[in-house]
């Protein structure tokens, strides 16, 4: 009887320690990953203007119909006030997944390399609208 309570008690230890938790998302859209990085725009000498390039791909396992015309980046308050640009350069629907890149252009005259970075992150989310109608707002929690 002994041996079977360890027994069991191993298996549990064994079963809870090596499962993962499982995370239900209701909306069926998660980011699952972000790349971005800062740069002049196109190469050039001038640094009072910057651009913030970004390249988001979204999880969409519950395969939700989303409008491709309704796909926009929500900026964070400080880029949004300085921006001169901001444009979706490409936008990649797959099965489980939407691939979203492009960049925002910003003012940043007068600002040194670490103050800009120190205002980041620069996308605070993704709106989505379903073809149902449905407006999804998608955290980034990516700093």
């Amino acid at each position: 009887m002994r041996k079977l309570l360890i027994f069991m008690g191993l298996i549990i230890f064994i079963i809870s320690g090596c499962s993962n938790p499982t995370i239900v998302d209701d909306q069926g859209l998660d980011v699952i990953g972000m790349q971005s990085g800062i740069g002049t725009i196109d190469d050039s000498e001038d640094f009072d203007k910057q651009k913030f390039s970004y390249d988001i791909t979204l999880s969409n396992k519950a395969e939700m119909e989303v409008k491709r015309e309704s796909v926009e980046i929500v900026l964070t308050d400080w880029i949004k006030q300085k921006q001169i640009e901001n444009i979706i350069t490409e936008l990649t629907f797959d099965t489980e997944s939407i691939i979203i890149k492009g960049h925002v252009n910003f003012d940043t005259k007068g600002l040194s390399k670490e103050e800009i970075v120190s205002h980041g992150p620069f996308i605070d989310g993704i709106n989505v609208i379903t073809k149902t109608g449905e407006r999804i707002f998608i955290k980034t929690e990516f700093h």
